[in-house]
């Protein structure tokens, strides 16, 4: 747990407890059941005064009411704590019985909240953390296709938060019934973490800038495609592209990289294609059509699966070669961001967001709310300034 000051620890055990009271009142409405569980224990008598085995009788005694260990292992301070109780037990060592021990808990967590259609869980620390967790427990069915769970986390003591999304829907493929996309968001402090997938997308609230990756790891039981890829690009606030990148590694068949096919476009050195063989010898592409076309055929098993990602980095290697195309007589060729569309990105951004205002009004903790509404207020501040065109530039780098 992290170490907090008195006075920093005193206002986190306040909000939480403010945040579990409204928590209650707001689960009530679910007519759910559920127990409580306090754990992060503290008492000095059970550490210094009684055997282990006094110590679990404790714990059957009052079910799964209390969590011990820490307390009998550890006589250590657990700071300010959530929740003061008296339990009564036995010391083995001395024959004395119903022994009053004052423990302290730091941890309160709420367990098999379940309702007809969902199971939750909730966590509260005494550090300022909140988790809460929801999951569908209802069968997916055609009148039911999809299906959202999702583990979510905030503190107290910051506007940070993240959440993570499953989104599970049936699919038209008879050989695939179940397919599940996961989404995820995160912030800190003025960077927001987008993804979906295997699409990451960094963007900083402060200028607008955003950084995308997209990593393909090769898949050994794919025998049609020996492929893996890494993708990195910086858009500029109006989501133009400042500088990009694409490797695409041929793999043999024990996973080793046997060669690898780079594009680079950046508006200092604008754009660059070369091959690297797996002994270091290095071929410009531009004069090498043959090497270019294997390029393009070792992205065809992902362009034709139609996922977003794959869509971005296709997109991505046909700007490129359509760019060296445009300018083959030059010496070096240059780089212009409207030859690059990334609307996909944009696109794959919209629909976090869009999942994300899905399941807030449905949020029981009214801080992590609150935090969510900020974020994307701030969004929409960034994007009224992209409009008027007054946003700084922070350059991003791509590595190399």
């Amino acid at each position: 747990m992290e170490k907090l000051d008195k006075e920093l620890q005193m206002i986190a055990v306040e909000k939480v407890l403010e945040e579990m009271q409204k928590a209650e009142e707001y689960v009530k409405s679910w007519n759910a059941s559920w127990y409580e569980e306090l754990l992060d224990a503290h008492c000095l008598t059970l550490h210094y005064g009684i055997g282990e085995a006094d110590v679990r009788d404790m714990e059957d005694k009052y079910g799964l009411r209390y969590r011990l260990a820490n307390a009998f292992y550890s006589g250590k301070s657990i700071g300010i704590p959530l929740a003061k109780e008296i339990l009564v037990g036995n010391n083995s060592n001395t024959g004395e019985r119903n022994i009053n021990f004052e423990c302290e808990f730091g941890r309160i967590d709420w367990h098999a909240m379940i309702s007809h259609k969902s199971r939750r869980y909730f966590s509260f620390n005494n550090n300022g953390e909140i988790n809460f967790s929801k999951e569908v427990k209802k069968r997916i069915t055609p009148q039911n296709p999809r299906q959202i769970s999702y583990n979510t986390t905030f503190n107290v003591l910051s506007n940070d938060f993240s959440i993570d999304i499953t989104l599970f829907k049936l699919t038209q493929d008879w050989r695939k019934e179940l397919m599940s996309d996961h989404i995820s968001l995160a912030l800190n402090g003025n960077i927001l973490t987008k993804r979906f997938n295997d699409i990451e997308i960094i963007e900083d609230l402060n200028t607008g800038m955003k950084l995308v990756r997209i990593i393909k790891e090769y898949d050994k039981r794919n025998r049609q495609n020996n492929a893996s890829i890494a993708f990195e690009a910086a858009l500029n606030p109006d989501d133009s592209l400042e500088m990009g990148a694409i490797a695409i590694n041929t793999h043999k068949g024990n996973g080793k990289i046997n060669g690898t096919y780079r594009f680079d476009v950046s508006r200092k050195k604008g754009i660059r294609a070369n091959f690297y063989s797996r002994k270091g010898v290095k071929v410009d592409l531009t004069t090498n059509p043959m090497l270019l076309g294997t390029a393009n055929n070792l992205l065809l098993p992902s362009y034709n699966n139609q996922s977003s990602s794959d869509i971005i980095v296709s997109n991505f290697a046909s700007s490129t070669q359509n760019a060296i195309a445009k300018n083959l007589s030059q010496r070096v060729i240059s780089f212009d961001s409207s030859d690059f569309n990334m609307e996909t990105v944009k696109q794959t951004e919209a629909m976090v967001i869009e999942m994300l205002k899905t399941i807030k009004g449905e949020l029981p903790l009214s801080g992590l709310v609150e935090r969510i509404d900020n974020c994307l207020a701030l969004i929409n501040k960034q994007h009224n300034l992209e409009i008027d065109g007054t946003s700084k530039v922070l350059k991003l780098e791509v590595k190399k």
